[in-house]
């Protein structure tokens, strides 16, 4: 009986000491208990419209562009790489009703040249007093610019450490910032561009080369062709080819 209690003290003992051991385990890591964190969102680029005006100026009393402001609207157009299926919005000043129906007219004026270079065009509301001149209208366009994430840590000193002693970072900020700087027009960032049509004829070729062993980069050059010949291996010693 003795002997028994002296045993179930030894093992109490022992348990007592290992459960002190492991609360006094200092290691970082060691995980002694279950973690969760719900993760941060990767980092992606930010595309978005900017409007970028160009003031329209008539002379005063007409109603037909000149010459030098429709070349003006050109460049402006090619600058801001609004094709044919973009869309622009004119503004008109705020006039009295003596200079409604000139300003009417100057508007249908320039709507017939962007429609004719086949451009969506759209009617703002009159700008406020003052904002344009009484011989200005203002052709407004929209350009996608490509915004670079919020990355902490790049740019200012690290505050934030996991339980490893490592830095919080957003990973993939130096990716996404690189493809903004890459990226020729943000829209494609948003939708892709429809694909030209193929060359069947060109890709076939490159097939036949392939398959043939031709080693010529064109049509008209000559091509050596590989002939593969199966062997055929005997078991005895006169075994050959047949």
């Amino acid at each position: 009986m003795n002997r028994a209690v002296q045993l179930l003290r030894r093992s109490a003992g022992v348990a007592a000491i290992a459960l002190v051991a492991g609360c006094s385990n200092t290691d970082p890591g060691l995980v002694g208990y279950a973690e969760w964190r719900q993760m941060e969102p990767p980092p992606r680029l930010e595309v978005r419209d900017a409007p970028v005006v160009h003031a329209v100026n008539f002379a005063p009393g007409a109603t037909r562009l000149s010459q030098a402001e429709a070349g003006a609207i050109t460049g402006f157009l090619a600058a801001q790489d609004v094709g044919s299926g973009g869309r622009v919005t004119l503004e008109a000043p705020s006039a009295g009703a003596a200079d409604t129906d000139r300003i009417v007219q100057r508007l249908n004026a320039l709507r017939d040249v962007l429609e004719e270079r086949g451009l969506s065009v759209s009617m703002a509301p009159p700008a406020a007093p003052g904002v344009m001149g009484p011989d200005q209208i203002r052709l407004i366009a929209s350009r996608a610019t490509a915004v670079n994430p919020d990355c902490p840590g790049y740019n200012e000193p690290v505050s934030e450490y996991d339980r490893f002693g490592r830095p919080n970072l957003n990973i993939g900020c130096a990716n996404e910032i690189n493809l903004g700087l890459m990226v020729a027009d943000p829209n494609d960032l948003v939708r892709g561009r429809p694909l030209a049509p193929a060359d069947a004829e060109r890709s076939a070729l490159a097939i036949q080369k392939y398959r043939t062993g031709s080693e010529g980069d064109g049509e008209g050059e000559s091509s050596s062709t590989l002939s593969v010949i199966p062997l055929a291996v005997g078991s005895g010693s006169a075994g050959g080819t047949q």
